[in-house]
């Protein structure tokens, strides 16, 4: 069962921890850096950095280039794997994603909401799918994608606006919805019939349809998404035929779920 979205309290963190995420950030971020670069990146001494990576490197958290560049150890994709783990779903909704990603030729994903983010669990690509920025991993904020919108509009009314009120509406295209109360007129038709809508609101020219799984209790477990250019998908394609290829594959992934449960 997904826990109360509970926002970050600044009185409640550890500094030392919050430098070791800060770096990770950084290391992420510019795919390796060196302790100097870190240091006037978080605001912090070289000193308090080296520590950290010292005390990273001897865990294999990180790992130490001959040239002093520090990455990102592989002992994440353990972390990963166990994370992913918790998420039972994701095993049934990946063999839909991928024939999703069949019959459309578009790029399909699952996403999960975890602390008021969607989280991207897994992506499939037809053979006519589009690079995008998206990655197993990859976070963004719920309203302004069609998976975000879709998880939205099925969680209790009190808990998504927590999330809103938490996260905010920020503009991210010119298209991206940042006033409350369309958003919420626009996830009352989610949940009238089952389908959300991404109008080039994350990305100028990238559209999207998502829909919900759900368990029998009504709760929401995450959302499937296709995704694709608008230039290629004309209205009856993105209005009828990929709503109707993702409703059966979340029928079938909830039918699965009973089966499970």
């Amino acid at each position: 069962m997904p826990t109360p979205f509970d926002p970050p309290d600044d009185a409640k963190r550890i500094q030392a921890v919050q430098t070791t995420l800060d770096i990770f950030d950084v290391l992420q971020e510019r795919g390796g850096a060196g302790v100097t670069e870190i240091a006037n990146e978080i605001g912090v001494t070289k000193g308090t950095v080296y520590n950290h990576l010292a005390t990273l490197r001897s865990n294999d958290y990180v790992v130490k280039d001959e040239d002093d560049t520090y990455s990102l150890g592989l002992r994440f994709i353990d972390v990963a794997h166990y994370a992913k783990s918790r998420v039972p779903v994701l095993e049934l909704a990946r063999a839909e994603v991928d024939k999703l990603a069949e019959q459309s030729g578009e790029m399909t994903l699952f996403t999960v909401e975890e602390h008021g983010i969607g989280v991207c669990l897994y992506v499939a690509y037809g053979d006519q799918a589009v690079n995008t920025p998206l990655y197993v991993g990859h976070r963004s904020e719920l309203h302004h994608t069609a998976v975000g919108k879709a998880i939205l509009a099925h969680l209790p009314k009190e808990r998504a606006e927590e999330i809103i009120e938490a996260r905010g509406l920020s503009p991210v295209t010119r298209h991206t919805i940042t006033e409350k109360s369309n958003l919420f007129d626009q996830l009352e038709e989610v949940r009238e019939h089952g389908i959300a809508f991404n109008e080039q609101e994350t990305i100028h020219g990238l559209v999207g349809v998502g829909a919900p799984i759900r368990n029998q209790d009504d709760t929401v477990l995450g959302a499937l998404s296709i995704i694709g250019p608008s230039s290629r998908l004309d209205q009856e394609r993105f209005q009828r035929e990929l709503p109707e290829m993702i409703m059966r594959s979340v029928n079938i992934v909830e039918i699965n779920l009973t089966s499970l449960a």
